[in-house]
């Protein structure tokens, strides 16, 4: 009987400490507009996950795959259109999943009362776009979801909202406080002996500070800024990890201009005081399985040297900006001794380039070229403005580019004309031809404006086929993430 007893005792005492060795996670309601916060603890520094489970206990949705938590209570921030699709009224469960064990909660979607139906008929997250185009931000893969303002990691990637996006082109940035051709690691652990999991490099680049530890460590997130020949081969991961909280600084950028690059449309837009000035067309980085360091690193830069014409193999690249160490912003090139631009201007609004972002020569409908946004931001009294802010969008999987409407007007050359353009007085046409005529996008599958191709000077929108395909990637795949396989 005494044992019995003492039996029972020792589990009084090693209860609560077990308890406080497991996983837990709250449970959560489905706000009206469609957001909702989870808040879990993490009993030690493992590798965690969280899915969402259906009425019947079938994954729906994961909210975030494995990966490295920190000990301690977490707070996740889930926008609006996280869902996709959407969840129906009902009772789910989330599933968060670590090493010392399984825990489960309850989330509410609308009227409790209401029962969820058959998912037979959903698709996973894999074959459906994650977020809603303007729910989507840089920090998409982040477990943390942090909502800083004006940040660039947390600021949705929509060209169309100005004014957000020109307060994160405009919103101070922090970099490591190394010189700008050097390159320092992040770890998995704060600790140096720790796997070195990306690279970051100096003055340049911007990294997201989530987390400022006392023993002289941050938390941080970026993308791997690996080149072909570093030591750590992670290419244009999305990585979060520890890095000397010394080694960072913040910085302030210029308050007239800023940059946005995005992959998923392929183009360059020019802000200046606080609009979007004009939007030029651009090649971001071709890679292949043999060279996948040629993909363009994502993430938010500085421009550090006006460095004009650079040499790549027989290329000339004119008008070059670099923004991250041997990284360059430039005006499409030309083979070298002679002024063919051919290869690189039929490439333009694809990707073709060895990781540098190439830009169209040709005067756009505001009149301008990559050789004026390099005149723009070059001080010829040699007082460079070397703070403006470059920004590169990831093309996510679920990001879309929107289907023009059908009364957008369009315009084409009658007389034997074989392109179609954004306008009447495009600086590609022989002035005895313009005034263009007009017609509207709707008209654009229609004789005899079905077989014209986009104007190479003021590019129109695509055609709704084009922009379909582009799309339908989009939806199973980030194509700027796949070689960050490979380099693992």
């Amino acid at each position: 009987m005494r044992r019995v007893f003492c039996f029972f005792l020792l589990l009084l005492f090693i209860a609560p400490v077990f308890a406080e060795s497991l996983p837990s996670v709250e449970d959560a309601i489905l706000a009206d507009d469609g957001s909702v916060e989870i808040s879990y603890t993490i009993p030690q520094t493992c590798e965690a996950s969280l899915v969402l489970l259906d009425s019947q206990g079938r994954e729906t949705h994961t909210i975030f795959s494995p990966r490295t938590l920190l000990t301690g209570r977490h707070v996740l921030q889930l926008p609006a259109g996280f869902f996709v699709p959407s969840l129906n009224d009902g009772s789910y469960t989330l599933l968060l999943r670590t090493a010392s064990g399984e825990a489960r909660s309850v989330l509410t979607v609308g009227n409790p009362s209401v029962q969820e139906p058959s998912h037979t008929e959903q698709s996973t997250p894999a074959e459906q776009p994650i977020g809603s185009v303007e729910a989507i931000t840089p920090s998409l893969r982040s477990a943390y979801h942090p909502h800083h303002e004006n940040c660039y990691w947390c600021t949705p990637m929509d060209i169309t909202d100005e004014a957000a996006v020109w307060n994160m082109l405009t919103a101070p940035m922090t970099v490591v406080n190394l010189d700008q051709r050097d390159h320092t690691a992040l770890y998995a652990e704060p600790d140096t002996n720790s796997e070195q999991i990306a690279l970051i490099t100096g003055e340049s680049q911007g990294v997201h500070v989530l987390e400022t530890l006392e023993n002289g460590w941050s938390l941080v997130e970026t993308y791997s800024t690996s080149f072909f020949d570093s030591t750590v081969k992670n290419w244009n991961a999305f990585e979060t990890g520890y890095i000397r909280t010394d080694k960072l600084k913040q910085v302030n950028v210029n308050q007239q201009y800023g940059i946005v690059v995005d992959k998923l449309t392929q183009r360059l837009y020019f802000f200046k005081d606080g609009h979007l000035e004009t939007t030029l067309t651009c090649s971001t980085g071709l890679y292949n399985p043999k060279q996948p360091y040629n993909e363009t690193r994502s993430g938010e830069f500085l421009i550090v040297s006006f460095t004009g014409a650079i040499t790549s193999d027989n290329l000339i690249c004119d008008y070059a900006l670099r923004y991250n160490d041997d990284d360059y912003l430039h005006e499409v090139p030309h083979v070298k001794d002679t002024k063919n631009y051919k290869s690189g201007e039929a490439k333009l609004g694809t990707r073709a380039s060895h990781g540098c972002i190439r830009v169209q020569r040709k005067t756009n409908a505001d009149g301008y070229t990559m050789e004026k946004v390099y005149n723009l931001l070059y001080d010829s009294t040699r007082k460079t403005k070397r703070d403006v802010k470059l920004v590169i969008w990831e093309d996510y999987q679920g990001r879309q580019i929107p289907i023009p409407a059908s009364s957008t007007p369009l315009y084409y050359n009658p007389n034997g004309g074989v392109n179609y353009h954004r306008i009447a007085e495009c600086h590609g046409v022989k002035e005895r031809y313009l005034p263009l005529t007009g017609f509207t996008y709707g008209e654009l599958e229609n004789a005899p404006y079905s077989k014209l191709t986009p104007c190479e000077y003021c590019w129109p929108d695509l055609r709704v086929a084009d922009i379909e395909k582009i799309n339908a990637e989009h939806l199973t795949q980030s194509p700027g993430e796949i070689m960050a396989l490979i380099g693992k």
